[in-house]
């Protein structure tokens, strides 16, 4: 309890901390209300059992003359309302209280599913590299659920029902010592028995269920994404199996878990039942009469009524923790392990221009699972306003050099320098700024064509006029104009599905002009377009030379012929480099490349 008390006061916030302490707070005076309805039934029953307990009860006599009664019928009314009054305004308070809880509770339901997203968002681009979005995902919409409602709730739960439980012992101790302390043993007997019985089977079913958890989103998300290939091969009935033996057993670990967590309250009414009893059995071999058993009857059983509930509460809380411990580890192992980085950057206002060169010293980069490294002391100099190529085989590492560039990977040695300036934290969303970048597959939301070209902006600060314009640039203009129904506003589907490959590549390229920057980033941005439209694309990026700097890594050597300078890469180095003509005449490899210009490099 005390871990898990620890790994939640990480995921909270230290003003969410206050607020449950404050909670616990009121629990104490939620507690003491408990207490009073329990007392206040004891004088009424004694007055209707015996109405001289008036006069031979000191408490009863002070309260019977010091308000002035002078019928003991009155007074009897007096002490009815009095309970009546006190249960009322005890479950107001109740009510009250657990509105706030409740309210509090689903608040931070909220802010720890953003916050973690959030923190996600701040990692650098390597992170996604080695970690499933299933898994974040699951871990933003399910797990961060789960942990609010099945640990921070029940912590919540434990502390105000186990308040009200023990005051109301301490009551019935000093009513009846002796008979509390055998109904606390044998209530302890029954609970600790049961949970001990249970612990290490919620442990395990609560780590089973993180595990299948992650499969559903797993196999959901792969077959939906996938559902054309699934389609073609048959395989719908593959996937949905697998998904329904991880639902199945994700179903069953938790429907386990609440049943085991119910079965005190069956024993228990078994056991409430045989101490009534008891207690009268008791009160009979001392002798008592009935009428002075029947107050401390009463007062047992209304105590029973209302310590039975919250002890059966605190039980099936404490199951549900154990069982939700495993989900709590994993949030909390994420929370701390995002922790180092920076909030997501709020997005620089002025951009890093190039207006002389963009030079490379020395840059090596290794993944962190491989021994390798994909980028080996490289060094080179892209003067400003200037069209370069990056051409070689697959897996000579032409992407990660783009990514360096672009300020996605970070190189392990050496520095990137812009102007002379080195690229840092400190500038590099500047820089990003002024990129325009244009991958190989392309990401459309499922929105309209204007808000994919002007991505991430909201309706008021689209300015219209640049998505024409960029449209006309990455000649699509007309399409969208002539041929969609609704123009800039169609809506084109989850991944642009509605649009063809060549179309969904020329709107990304429309999003890479909109914001004019003053380098574009091609990493085979026209590997999908057919050579007429690869050719009148092209066209329209030329027309941008001279007026932006181009980096591209090509699809066909015909489209880099006209570039300034083209780079040969061989395992992460530079191995040629000089104009299409030159490299024609000095590298064999690449000439070899350009005999098959029709096949992808």
């Amino acid at each position: 309890m005390k871990e898990t008390i620890r790994k939640l006061c990480v995921l909270l916030t230290p003003r969410e901390r206050l607020l449950a302490c404050l909670l616990c707070a009121g629990a104490f005076v939620s507690a003491l209300f408990d207490v009073a309805g329990v007392v206040s039934i004891l004088p009424f029953i004694a007055v209707v059992a015996n109405p001289d307990s008036i006069e031979t009860n000191r408490w009863l006599n002070m309260a019977y003359t010091g308000f002035g009664f002078e019928s003991s019928n009155r007074f009897l009314v007096f002490l009815g309302t009095a309970v009546l009054v006190l249960l009322i305004v005890n479950n107001l308070f109740r009510a009250v209280f657990a509105w706030l809880q409740i309210r509090f509770v689903f608040g931070r339901e909220l802010s720890l599913a953003r916050r973690l997203l959030a923190r996600y968002l701040a990692q650098p681009y390597i992170f996604f590299l080695n970690r499933n979005t299933a898994e974040l995902s699951r871990n933003i919409l399910s797990e961060v659920a789960t942990v609010i409602r099945a640990v921070l709730a029940p912590c919540i739960s434990i502390v105000e029902k186990s308040v009200s439980a023990l005051f109301i012992l301490a009551l019935l101790l000093a009513i009846d010592a002796r008979l509390s302390m055998i109904t606390v043993l044998i209530l302890g007997c029954v609970y600790g028995g049961l949970y001990l019985f249970i612990r290490t089977r919620l442990a395990v079913w609560g780590k089973e269920r993180v595990r299948e958890n992650l499969n559903r989103f797993k196999l959901s998300r792969e077959a939906l994404s996938g559902v054309k290939d699934l389609k073609i091969l048959g395989r719908e009935r593959h996937f949905l199996n697998r998904f329904t033996e991880s639902s199945a057993t994700y179903a069953r670990c938790a429907a386990r878990s609440s049943i085991l967590s119910l079965l005190p309250s069956y024993a228990l009414e078994v056991v409430a039942f045989g101490g009534i009893l008891c207690i009268v059995l008791y009160f009979l071999a001392l002798r008592e009469n009935l009428a002075q058993l029947l107050p401390v009857l009463a007062l047992f059983v209304f105590a029973a009524k209302r310590i039975m509930p919250a002890l059966q509460k605190i039980f099936a809380d404490i199951a549900t923790l154990r069982y939700s411990a495993a989900t709590l580890d994993v949030v909390h192992a994420d929370f701390v392990a995002t922790a180092a980085c920076p909030d997501i950057p709020a997005g620089a206002e002025n951009r890093l221009t190039l207006h002389k060169s963009l030079s490379l010293q020395g840059i090596s980069f290794c993944y962190p699972d491989r021994d390798e490294p994909v980028i080996s002391a490289l060094s080179l100099d892209i003067p400003a306003n200037t069209t370069v190529a990056f051409v070689g085989s697959t897996g000579s590492g032409k992407s990660t050099l783009i990514d360096i560039i672009i300020g996605l990977l970070t190189p392990d040695s050496g520095r990137m320098c812009v102007d002379g300036s080195t690229l840092d934290e400190t500038n590099r969303c500047s820089w990003q700024r002024n990129l325009g970048y244009v991958p190989q597959h392309i990401y459309l939301s499922d929105d309209t064509v204007a808000r994919n070209i002007a991505f991430g902006l909201s309706d008021g600060r689209i300015d219209m006029e640049r998505v024409r314009q960029a449209a006309r640039v990455a000649n699509i203009a007309e399409f969208i104009e002539s041929e969609l129904p609704a123009g800039y506003d169609t809506l084109i589907g989850e991944h642009g599905v509605r649009l063809s490959g060549g179309q969904r590549q020329r709107i990304g390229i429309a999003r890479s002009l909109y914001h004019d920057p003053d380098v574009l980033v091609l990493d085979e941005a026209t590997s999908a377009l057919d050579n007429i439209t690869e050719e009148a694309v092209m066209d329209s990026i030329r027309a941008l030379a001279r007026r932006k700097t181009i980096i591209m890594i090509a699809h066909r050597i015909t489209t880099v012929k006209d570039c300034d300078m083209i780079y040969l890469m061989e395992n992460g180095k530079i191995t040629a480099h000089g104009t299409y003509s030159a490299l024609m005449d000095s590298s064999e490899t690449f000439r070899a490349m350009s005999r098959e210009k029709d096949r992808s490099l």
